[in-house]
């Protein structure tokens, strides 16, 4: 937890399409070799965060969610998502000037706040429009 939000998952914790992709992405980057450094460190990576983009892609998977566009700054970010057909929703969190953050707990506090506070807001208004 990070100031009473959660912090992104580990690595280690993304879904097994997550993790597949990165697999093939060594493959189509590097071969065969590639793909073996990439598991050798991936083991070593796997107590890492995930990226901020992809934890948050992960979190709305899980909710049946789509993430359409990403849009990252240094102390904020927004997400597009659809939540059907021709049907979308843009949220945007911003770290508050008074927290002096590191870029690792900067990522952490907008991917909670994100999760935690702006999405729970919204989530009632995208269930009873579908």
């Amino acid at each position: 937890m990070i100031l009473g939000l959660h912090r992104r998952p580990r690595i280690a914790d993304a879904s097994t399409s997550a993790i597949i992709g990165a697999i093939a992405l060594g493959l189509l980057t590097g071969g065969l070799g590639g793909a073996l450094i990439g598991g050798v460190a991936g083991g070593a990576l796997g107590s890492q965060r995930q990226p901020l983009e992809m934890a948050i892609r992960e979190h709305f998977k899980s909710l049946g969610l789509e993430v359409v566009f990403f849009y990252p700054a240094p102390r904020a970010l927004k997400v597009t998502f659809s939540y059907g057909a021709n049907a979308y929703w843009t949220l945007e969190s911003v770290v508050p000037d008074v927290l002096q953050l590191s870029p690792d707990d900067t990522a952490d506090w907008l991917y909670g706040n994100l999760v935690d506070m702006e999405l729970p807001k919204v989530l009632p208004l995208l269930r009873r429009a579908s």
